[in-house]
């Protein structure tokens, strides 16, 4: 019959405790090092989209641009209206 002293179950345990502690130091590591890499893969998506979004802001500008274009005909329209030489 064998009887563990109490110090080497106190050891042992000890010993599980730090191999636990730097296994979920090394699995956090891990966690951290897979979410870097999911945002630079998410960053190269968009950077391979870049032609696409610049066509759609350029579209947008084209919208802007038009609306202004507008806008300043009305004000002249209203200006030939309210100029009495005119």
């Amino acid at each position: 019959m064998t009887t563990g002293r109490p110090e080497d179950a106190a050891a042992v345990e000890r010993e599980l405790e730090r191999i636990v502690a730097e296994a979920e130091a090394k699995l956090a590591e891990v966690r951290r090092e897979l979410a870097e890499r999911r945002r630079q893969d998410a960053q190269h998506a968009e950077i391979d989209r870049l032609e696409e979004h610049l066509g759609n802001a350029t579209v947008r500008w084209e919208e802007v641009r038009s609306f202004f274009d507008d806008v300043l005909a009305q004000l002249r329209r209203g200006e030939d209206r309210d100029d009495p030489s005119g």
